[in-house]
């Protein structure tokens, strides 16, 4: 039948494969097939002619030969799958790791075999076939360790994710959410109505518009809202979701409580400043005033727009010049300067006898860029006697400054006095007066409340002093930290006659704590994620480098990529990196003018971290292959740079030009190759004679 089809020509170019005996061979080596037969009588096995290049072992020779190069980990499942077989059950089918015989790779292989016995039960041989299955082993473990990645970052930035089935109203939500939510799994009905139940009752309406939205084609819904924990806690949610469709919905629900009590004190704080009848003045590290509120007009008579881009030394005596200058070097260390009593002028030349504390105003690193300075007017009070006033106005502004109120308790006639300060810590009107013990008790939050009880009645026996930290539920319902400082007095007799002390609402330390140890846990992730890719890249380099100098030299250059990459993140706070600045910091070195040698061609897009990362090394790797045999080889040789992002893929062409003539395909696969698959979504090159081009796909 071969003879007659091969003679037939007609036959032959309709199908390439007849008349060609090799193409069967060919192909499994194509697919990375090796087929065998093992004799188990004389220990011989034969192979297919391509299990040299496959395994690294000659076609034909001992079967123990092939037993020795699988892994010693995997070796007993692969000796039980074939000791399983009967001739009742005559097939088996295995996988496990191997070392290739001449390179030393290690890989992964399926082997499916069958037994063939004699009439008596007794194996003669095992016939089958080794599939090399590498790839597919890389790729299913990447794809855990994305989902891994996905819920590390989750976690992190306190996020979750839903889908939500518009004609059956089913709600599938990520377990990150449902934790975020305080919702157990197994009570959860996957249904919208599940996370209204615990919805604060102001934001139901909210919710409800959102619902309706998510029903609108093409409408994305944005907003915020408050639940109730099953503690009793509130805690802030900000939902937002792609564009609405008629089948499902997806969106994501980020925890912003954090962000809310900043806005909230920052409001607080913009209100105080605003109505304060003392001049709060705020300036930068040159002297030059940024602010100046109504109390600093009506105070030293100049107003906010005579003031705001002058110099301070506009109402600073001239021999306060000193004065000032010793002002912005220490806010410009980052120090505060406590209250003191200095001159300022006013508009019509009158000297001022004026309070004065400066602090530091700094960025989001921590960075001193400014002063705050709190002018007080004390001539009234000097009139009236000086130290006397001095002394309560220092009381008054360092509780006030500290959110703190004083108090006095006296033992013997059960009576409690506060400073207006008190009033406002725990949320209650001054006109009540002072509430009963029994009432501020229950403002102790519950799972509080018996230890401080206790410590109190002792620290009242025993008198001296004591320190308490507890939370307190105010009139309006919210929650802050209170840390209550107090001493306990005894008369000559040695009595318990009084006790006295002062309440601060450390609210903001306590979250503060926990921020530090939000970033303590954020910065121990990303040094782990960056140790594994620098230790991902040492193995990569070293394996493809010919000789130590090469070695080091490439290493080099792809340690400083990395860390080029991570300046642009810093400076963004790790928000993101611009693309356009991450391909001018990975290439501008390369050349020396990087304008008549790259053209760049695309949208402003913001890489997320991980993305900035593994592109910086991509482009570096392009880069510097250019730079040895491509474009930038010459001097004449140019690349261009085309981007394009929608739907939330990144794709980039990199295309070399008037650089050497490709004649061939390159033989030789080193890590920028590697490294393109392994970052890249999607890799496509084409070797052209006038140039590579190269079009790489990521996710944003």
């Amino acid at each position: 039948m071969e003879q007659a089809n091969a003679s037939n020509p007609a036959l032959v170019r309709a199908n390439p494969l007849v008349g060609d005996a090799g193409w069967p061979q060919r192909a499994m080596s194509v697919a990375k097939i090796v087929v065998y037969s093992c004799d188990v009588i004389t220990g011989l096995a034969l192979r297919s002619e391509n299990s040299m290049e496959i395994l690294g072992i000659a076609p034909s020779g001992p079967t123990l030969q092939w037993s020795e190069c699988i892994s010693s980990e995997d070796r007993p499942f692969f000796e039980n799958a074939v000791k399983s077989i009967t001739p009742q059950a005559d097939q088996f089918e295995v996988e496990y790791r191997i070392r290739h015989a001449l390179t030393g790779e290690r890989l992964w292989m399926l082997d499916r075999g069958q037994g063939e016995f004699d009439e008596a039960g007794k194996l003669l041989r095992v016939r089958g076939a080794i599939v090399d299955i590498s790839a597919r082993i890389s790729a299913e473990t990447e794809i855990r360790e994305a989902a891994q990645l996905r819920s590390v970052a989750f976690v992190a930035a306190r996020m979750g994710a839903w889908r939500l089935n518009v004609a059956s109203n089913r709600l599938t939500c990520s377990d990150e959410l449902l934790s975020l939510l305080g919702i157990d799994r197994n009570k959860f009905d996957s249904t919208p109505d599940a996370i209204e139940r615990i919805i604060h009752i102001d934001d139901v309406e909210s919710w409800h518009k959102a619902r309706a939205g998510v029903l609108i084609p093409d409408g994305r819904i944005e907003f915020e809202f408050r639940v109730l924990l099953p503690m009793g806690n509130v805690r802030w949610f900000l939902a937002r979701s792609s564009e609405g469709a008629s089948i499902e919905s997806f969106g994501v629900m980020i925890d912003i409580t954090e962000r809310k009590i900043a806005e909230e004190a920052a409001a607080r704080l913009a209100a105080i400043v605003a109505s304060s009848e003392d001049a709060i003045i705020s300036k930068n590290l040159n002297g030059v005033v940024t602010s100046w509120n109504r109390g600093a007009e009506r105070v030293l008579g100049y107003t906010a727009e005579e003031m705001i881009g002058q110099p301070i030394s506009r109402i600073i005596p001239p021999d306060g010049a000193d004065e000032e200058l010793m002002i912005l070097s220490t806010i410009r260390s980052g120090k505060f300067i406590a209250p003191y009593e200095s001159i300022r002028l006013r508009k019509d030349g009158s000297r001022l006898d004026v309070s004065l504390t400066v602090s530091p105003i700094r960025n989001a690193t921590g960075q001193a860029v400014g002063g705050s300075t709190i002018v007080r007017d004390i001539t009234e009070r000097r009139r009236l006697g000086e130290t006397l006033l001095q002394n309560e106005t220092r009381l008054r502004l360092a509780l006030k400054s500290a959110h703190a109120g004083a108090w006095d308790f006296d033992l013997l006639r059960k009576e409690m006095n506060w400073s207006p300060e008190m009033f406002v810590l725990y949320g209650l009107n001054a006109e009540n007066g002072v509430p009963r013990h029994q009432h501020l008790t229950m403002q102790i939050e519950p799972s509080h409340r018996h230890r401080v009880r206790a410590e109190l009645v002792k620290a009242l026996k025993q008198g001296g002093s004591f320190n308490l930290e507890f939370p307190i539920i105010r009139a309006d319902g919210s929650e802050i930290w209170t840390a209550v400082v107090g001493n306990v007095i005894k008369d000559a007799a040695g009595r318990l006659i009084s006790a006295r002390g002062i309440d601060q609402d450390i609210t903001e330390r306590k979250n503060w704590d926990k921020r530090q140890a939000m970033l303590l846990r954020e910065l121990s992730h990303r040094v782990k994620n960056t140790l594994a890719v620098i230790q991902a890249m040492t193995r990569q380099t070293l394996r493809s480098s010919r000789d130590p100098k090469t070695f080091v030299e490439a290493f080099e250059g792809r340690v400083r990529s990395l860390a080029s990459s991570h300046n642009l993140l810093t400076e963004a706070d790790w928000s993101g990196a611009n693309l356009a600045d991450v391909i001018r910091d990975q290439l501008g070195g390369m050349v020396d003018d990087m304008a008549k040698r790259f053209s760049l061609r695309g949208p402003a897009v913001v890489l997320p971290v991980e993305t900035a990362t593994q592109l910086g090394l991509v482009l570096h790797e392009l880069g510097t292959n250019a730079s040895k045999y491509g474009a930038l080889s010459t001097p004449a040789g140019k690349v261009a740079i085309v981007w394009t992002a929608s739907h939330g893929r990144l794709r980039l062409t990199w295309r070399e030009r008037e650089g050497p003539r490709i004649d061939a395909l390159p033989t030789h696969k080193g890590f920028g190759t590697a490294l393109m698959i392994a970052s890249a979504g999607k890799v496509t090159r084409r070797f052209d004679p006038a140039g590579l081009t190269c079009k790489l796909e990521f996710s944003l």
